[in-house]
């Protein structure tokens, strides 16, 4: 994990200090797959956080690997995270 947050970091310096747009181009590629590794790998770490885990299962959301049909019919949808958007959501 640590080494691609350096990336990410040296890449962001590494953008800044650009002079050339035409240098921008495969840098933020780089960078953007930097970031996306990185968000993959943190959300494979929380799904397996207990909090959230137990969160699921009392609000009614099974786990992906259980089948039902309505995980069916949603199988090629992107997966939720399950979080609430709203500030004001889910406070008393």
């Amino acid at each position: 994990m640590r080494r691609v947050e350096d990336k990410i970091r040296r890449l962001s310096a590494q953008l800044l200090a650009v002079e050339e747009e035409k240098e921008l181009g495969p840098m933020l590629v780089e960078l953007r797959e930097a970031l996306h590794q990185h968000i993959e790998r943190l959300r494979a770490r929380l799904a397996d956080y207990p909090i959230v885990v137990e969160r699921r299962v009392r609000n009614g959301i099974l786990p992906a690997s259980v089948t039902t049909p309505q995980n069916a019919l949603n199988k090629n949808r992107p997966a939720t995270t399950g979080l609430k958007t709203s500030a004001n959501e889910g406070l008393p």
